[in-house]
């Protein structure tokens, strides 16, 4: 999907839910008294869709035996995490999981 805002130009991502970020998802949603995380994970979902890219996000990628090359982005709420990876085509984003984690 693009818009046009004058002489910008903005690309959207399309996600795709990896099973262990689905879960967790459904998870957050279903918890009411996880409705402050859900908002913000909404939020870091809505700039990864605008620019996954962005330096101003905060990510860190490091690669996994299993996954290969991930990308991590706070969503700036504790220590709460998406995990993203490039997706098979252009402009797709897989979500791997979606998590609290506490060093």
């Amino acid at each position: 999907m693009i818009w046009f805002c004058g002489n910008l130009t903005v690309v959207s991502y399309e996600f795709f839910y990896l099973d262990d970020a689905d879960d967790a998802m459904a998870r957050l949603e279903s918890d009411p008294a996880m409705a402050h995380v859900l908002a913000a994970v909404e939020r870091t979902l809505d700039k990864l869709a605008s620019d996954p890219f962005n330096p101003r996000l905060g990510t860190t990628s490091f690669v996994t035996p299993e996954l290969g090359g991930v990308s991590a982005t706070p969503t700036g709420l504790d220590d709460w995490y998406v995990f993203w990876q490039r997706g098979p085509e252009p402009k797709i984003i897989d979500i791997v999981l979606v998590d609290q984690i506490r060093l």
